[in-house]
């Protein structure tokens, strides 16, 4: 988000209810944002569906092509029905809109955080697999 106060809020909120088990990066700049993704390493990217310079769909498609196990969350305030279908339609988890019900935020961030778990484990598991057929 590009609203200092909300990336704040929202911080606060997912390290409250989620701080042992994931770590949280928070960026107020779409361009920073995108750096980090470069960097590697997201697994949950939540992000406001319009900003300046760079907006949530374009994040999106820069997580998903560096990743595409990358979990991706929108949050919009007051977005347009084709923009929320292309965001679904490119590979979004889910959405939530402003104002942000924090009981939901968390819930999706939970949801998102065992649906990665489970790719994970579900890679694992299949190059094991394959390391075994191969030996």
């Amino acid at each position: 988000d590009d609203d200092p106060d909300m990336v704040r809020l929202l911080t606060r909120v997912i390290e409250r209810s989620m701080g042992s088990k994931l770590r949280v990066e928070a960026c107020t700049d779409p361009e920073q944002a995108r750096q980090r993704i470069d960097d590697g390493g997201i697994d949950i990217l939540l992000t406001d569906l319009e900003m300046p310079s760079i907006d949530g769909l374009t994040l999106l498609r820069y997580a998903k092509k560096r990743s595409a196990f990358t979990q991706v969350l929108f949050i919009t305030g007051h977005s347009s029905h084709e923009a929320l279908l292309e965001a679904l339609e490119q590979g979004s988890t889910d959405y939530l809109l402003k104002p942000v019900d924090q009981q939901k935020l968390v819930d999706l961030i939970e949801q998102a955080f065992h649906r990665q778990q489970r790719w994970r484990e579900a890679l694992g598991a299949t190059w094991q697999q394959r390391q075994q057929a191969h030996a």
